[in-house]
């Protein structure tokens, strides 16, 4: 009777491979594309046909596509040096508490600065070695990235790095430019410089992307990934004027080519702040005065881009202050859906319902970058990563 039931045992696990040959290719892969990064990083160990599966570049964009963001998630980037740089840290938070879920690295010693996120890819900059790299924090992966041919000119100004992922070639770009000037005031000359992910180096573009140093100078805040471009608000004024934002400058990522169009004519109001930020996977402008909140949306209309108002409200003095009287330091801004809608900005949080300001996270730095949390199979296979739990990072757990 024992040996019959260990047959029995056996033959109904013969059984199993055989089902899965039944699942069309097709099939296979809608079901891998709905599945977290983790799981899929265990399923590439099943067998050669699962993994080519999860390794095709085409895959990977289409489980990007359908798990873009997790709305219970945020990344952190947090100074532990109450200023001084000394060292930092990458962690996971929950997105309603603010609790720590998780951690990509954390580093006594060593401090980097985040120069932009396109979907799970984060670009991280060291400033006294200028190391740069793409980080994964979802699946842990770091890239050490060639070194940039473009060094900070003596009397210029940059470089600035624009991270973002080009649609028509399919394929991430960092664009470097730097601006040389004479004696710190006249303009001298603009290099540029391109690094793409598939060929992982960088280009020298001899055109310069056609931009002189002062409109690039005009361009004030962050810049924001959207539709295959990077957009900033510009300003009028160049040195030592009214640097209100007046219009929104794009760069497109394939044809390399600046594109300027006017903001809303109703952000004319004095006293009042001025936020570029994302709204899902559109651009939205914040504009918090003494009176009133409101927020702008730029919507495409038959092939025409248009601004249209979101939300309008009533405003607080706190959320002035946080805004308007802060426009020195520039920070990112993240909107967030929970408790009906607010911006992250900083260490505090704005309803833009109630207008109530409030302090994030007491045990976190004094200085903490909020980013979205995605997950993707980027840097997962056919680049030459290392493991964050073992690389240059972990210095000090």
């Amino acid at each position: 009777m024992k040996s019959r039931k260990v047959m029995k045992s056996k033959k109904s696990c013969s059984i199993q491979p055989h089902t899965c040959a039944y699942i069309p290719a097709e099939l296979l892969t809608q079901i891998l594309a709905i599945l977290p990064v983790k799981t899929l990083v265990r399923f590439r160990c099943v067998c050669k046909s699962w993994r080519s599966i999860i390794d095709d570049p085409v895959f990977v964009l289409m489980h990007l596509k359908l798990n873009n963001f997790n709305s219970s998630k945020l990344v952190s980037l947090e100074d532990l040096g109450a200023g001084g740089y000394s060292g930092c840290s990458l962690t996971i938070r929950n997105a309603n508490t603010f609790r720590k879920t998780g951690c990509v690295f954390k580093s006594s010693e060593r401090y980097y600065d985040l120069l932009g996120r396109c979907d799970s890819l984060l670009l991280m900059i060291h400033p006294n070695t200028d190391e740069m790299r793409l980080i994964n924090a979802s699946i842990r992966k770091s890239l050490l990235l060639a070194h940039c041919p473009i060094l900070p000119p003596c009397f210029g100004f940059g470089p600035e790095f624009i991270f973002g992922f080009a649609q028509l070639s399919q394929d991430y770009k960092i664009i470097a430019i730097s601006f040389e000037r004479i004696e710190r005031v006249e303009p001298r000359q603009t290099r540029v410089a391109v690094y793409t992910l598939s060929d992982q180096q960088w280009a020298i573009r001899d055109n310069g992307l056609n931009i002189d140093w002062l409109t690039f100078d005009r361009i004030c805040g962050p810049y924001y990934v959207c539709d295959g471009a990077a957009h900033w608000l510009g300003n009028e004024v160049g040195h030592g004027g009214n640097r209100r934002p007046s219009y929104l400058v794009s760069l497109d990522f394939d044809t390399e080519i600046f594109t300027f169009s006017e903001l809303p004519d109703e952000l004319d109001a004095k006293d009042s702040s001025r936020s570029l930020f994302l709204l899902g996977e559109s651009l939205a402008i914040l504009c918090v005065s003494g009176k009133s909140t409101s927020i702008w949306v730029l919507e495409k209309n038959s092939g025409k881009r248009d601004w249209s108002l979101w939300f309008s409200g009533r405003s607080s003095t706190e959320g002035l202050n946080l805004f308007y009287r802060s426009m020195q330091i520039i920070r990112r801004v993240l909107y967030y859906e929970g408790d009906g809608g607010y911006i992250v900005y900083g260490k505090q949080s704005y309803n833009i319902a109630t207008g109530q300001v409030r302090l994030l996270g007491k045990s976190m730095s004094r200085d903490v970058e909020f980013e979205k949390y995605s997950e993707s199979l980027v840097l997962c296979n056919g680049y030459e990563t290392e493991d964050m739990t073992s690389s240059p990072f972990v210095l000090n757990k």
